[in-house]
């Protein structure tokens, strides 16, 4: 049953009112609680407009509450959050020894990070998060991702009541073992080695970035893993939102707008790509991978950012494979429910045409792999029409 303890509507502020009448009653009443019984026939000989001043003062009572939950909530985040994230850091401020802003912003070396966990526990818990696996990928617009970090990192003891939850989570995500994983390595190394991944720059270390709504995990593991390894936290966290906010304004002198933004960061593009995840992932063919999150992110960067900085693509900033087939058409795509097609229309585009020459002059391909029952090819000679017939998008009739 919800917990309606704090809830409070017109008929509570009535009762409320109705307090010293009850008691003049002889009613034995203390609170609103003990009132609200008592009420519910005087309440309904109420009119309307007689109502609406206790309804008024319901919604006076509920804006002034969200505003004490928004900045109280507001003040744990920025209590519990790094202060390095609190500020937007130009990209001029990073740049500002350099005469050359442009050639200076190319060059800028800039590391992504992320840190998987095994799901979140709840606020009440010490432990919020137990570290699975770090990723970082050190980037720049001119060279695109010149090296990249990766660890799996040993959880440590689970908090007694919630290895199911933790075990849930990872099974749902990047499924990696709750305990027992030989590839995970202790706190200390692995922020030993992070440390000296992310080389100092003008005496001080650059700043990392991870998506605004990955702030808090990680900022919380890397403050966990420095406890553990009784060291404190070195790295400054930034919003890789605000770098890519810079970097368009560093060129255009405006603000973009929220929905490119929210496009240019979107990866799930390049979730397939040849050697964005890391060797386990990609062995145990799972997406969710904390090296895969920043390789996106430089990504979506280069895909974005480089026509605006004229900037030549390589295999650096985006996947090779996936670069050199931007304009072509996947022959393996697969159409479900392709009932509704004739026979006709499999036959009448040019790119079908095509493929059947080259089948005819060649000979028959022969076919390796393994394919779901019922799913067919283009290289297929037969034009039968059913369920899991390959097309072309260019043959689906609109």
């Amino acid at each position: 049953m919800p917990n309606r303890k704090s809830a409070r509507n017109a008929y509570f502020f009535f009762a409320l009112e109705m307090l010293p009448e009850l008691k003049r009653r002889g009613l034995n009443v203390t609170g609103v609680a003990d009132a609200i019984p008592h009420c519910s026939s005087d309440w309904a000989m109420l009119t309307a407009e007689q109502k609406e001043k206790y309804a008024e003062r319901a919604q006076q009572w509920k804006a002034k509450k969200s505003e004490v939950v928004a900045k109280k909530a507001a003040s744990q985040v920025l209590a519990s959050s790094p202060k390095q994230i609190q500020e937007r850091v130009p990209v001029a401020h990073l740049t500002r020894t350099s005469g050359k802003s442009y050639e200076a912003v190319l060059e800028t070396t800039f590391y992504f990070l992320n840190i998987f966990s095994h799901g979140g526990l709840p606020p009440h818990c010490h432990q919020r998060y137990l570290p699975c696996e770090i990723g970082c990928v050190r980037y720049s617009l001119k060279d695109g991702i010149t090296a990249v970090f990766h660890h799996f990192i040993d959880p440590g003891e689970v908090p007694r009541g919630f290895r199911f939850h933790c075990q849930a989570a990872s099974d749902a995500s990047h499924r990696i073992p709750l305990s027992g994983f030989e590839l995970a390595t202790s706190n200390h190394s692995v922020l030993d080695e992070l440390y000296v991944f992310i080389q100092p720059r003008w005496g001080t270390r650059p700043p990392v970035y991870c998506k605004s709504n990955d702030l808090f995990r990680v900022h919380w593991c890397l403050n966990h893993m420095a406890k553990e390894s009784d060291t404190v936290n070195q790295l400054e966290l930034l919003s890789v939102e605000d770098l890519v906010m810079e970097l368009y304004h560093q060129k255009l002198q405006k603000e973009p707008s929220k929905t490119w933004l929210c496009n240019t960061l979107d990866a799930s593009m390049w979730d397939y790509s040849s050697n964005t995840r890391c060797k386990w992932h990609e062995e145990n063919d799972v997406l969710f991978c904390a090296l895969a999150t920043c390789k996106k992110i430089a990504y979506c960067i280069s895909n974005s950012l480089a026509n605006m900085y004229d900037i030549p693509l390589t295999e650096s900033h985006l996947p090779l494979c996936d670069k050199d087939a931007q304009n072509m058409v996947n022959p393996k795509m697969v159409v479900l429910n392709a009932g509704r097609f004739q026979k006709g229309k499999a036959e009448c585009t040019g790119n079908d045409r095509y493929f059947r020459s080259l089948n005819q002059d060649q000979g028959p391909i022969p076919f390796t792999g393994e394919r779901p029952s019922g799913v067919k090819t283009v290289f297929d000679t037969s034009t039968r029409c059913g369920r899991g017939i390959a097309r072309f998008p260019e043959g689906i009739p609109k």
